[in-house]
């Protein structure tokens, strides 16, 4: 019995389940649904592992390995489970290699041709023939190693233009501040119209009030948006009420969608 296609199989199931933890108890980001495309894709190509163990021995252990590695890349903690049992099957076909078909049609052909082996076959025309030419299914690993990378820089391109796109989609218009000084505090805040060309489900509108040393002294939030329509117009206010001895003098306003965690959109007010 062959112990390094169970393995396989158990860590390709580990794989999966680590795809489905993923996808599942984590935030669905764009980097996110990539790098679980990466390591689903490793997960099943490694199977080709199985079948190339008769083919070459050598070729299945670099399968297993790539494969490996992709899923690790991929899922992070949720692919170490899957990784340490695909580099177990890698070790274990090594030393398997005897079960492996070709290794053993290649050890009969050594141990008979002594001479030229061309001579040989002329003379004994029912001498075993080696049939299995191993080196076409190199391309295996090699398409494996392609296929991964161009899940990676496919995707990574279609997130840089999908951010692109989100950036270039928000707008802040029709600023203006009310900030004022009262007996022992400046109160008041800034307001201004939101509007997008798309759609946004999880937004944050953050204020960043500076000093005029460029001390940061207060963050709120304009709790009243969440999710933005396309087209449609939303009411912003920042509201600011800190004693005199933190006189704002700047606020940023930052346009954040909360699954990326990544700043869409940024714009400074200044205070005289």
């Amino acid at each position: 019995m062959k112990i390094n296609p169970i393995l396989a199989v158990i860590a390709c199931i580990l794989g999966l389940g680590g795809v489905f933890v993923a996808f599942s108890s984590s935030v669905l980001t764009s980097d996110l649904v990539i790098n679980i495309s990466i390591a689903l894709l490793s997960s099943i190509l490694a199977l080709a592992g199985i079948l190339l163990f008769e083919k070459d021995y050598k070729i299945s252990i670099v399968q297993y390995v790539i494969c490996a590695f992709g899923v690790l890349l991929g899922l992070l903690v949720y692919g170490i489970p899957s990784f340490v049992l695909f580099i177990i099957a890698a070790a274990i076909t090594f030393f398997e290699k005897e079960k492996s078909q070709n290794y053993t049609e290649k050890n009969i052909l050594d141990a008979h041709f002594f001479g030229d082996e061309s001579e040989i076959r002329e003379r004994y025309n029912n001498f075993p023939k080696n049939t299995t030419n191993s080196t076409i299914y190199w391309i295996i690993p090699l398409i494996t190693i392609i296929l991964l990378l161009l899940v990676g820089v496919v995707g990574g391109l279609i997130y840089d233009n999908d951010l692109e796109s989100k950036m270039d989609a928000i707008e802040i218009s029709n600023l203006s501040s009310d900030i004022k000084r009262s007996y022992q505090n400046y109160t008041g805040g800034v307001h201004g119209v939101l509007s997008s060309d798309r759609d946004f489900d999880n937004i944050q509108i953050k204020g960043k009030w500076y000093s005029a040393n460029g001390t940061l002294i207060e963050e709120n939030y304009d709790l009243n948006i969440t999710s933005i329509k396309q087209s449609q117009k939303y009411p912003i206010n920042l509201p600011y009420d800190k004693p005199t001895s933190e006189k704002p003098a700047k606020i940023e306003i930052e346009v954040t969608e909360s699954d990326e965690n990544m700043v869409l959109y940024s714009r400074n007010v200044t205070f005289n």
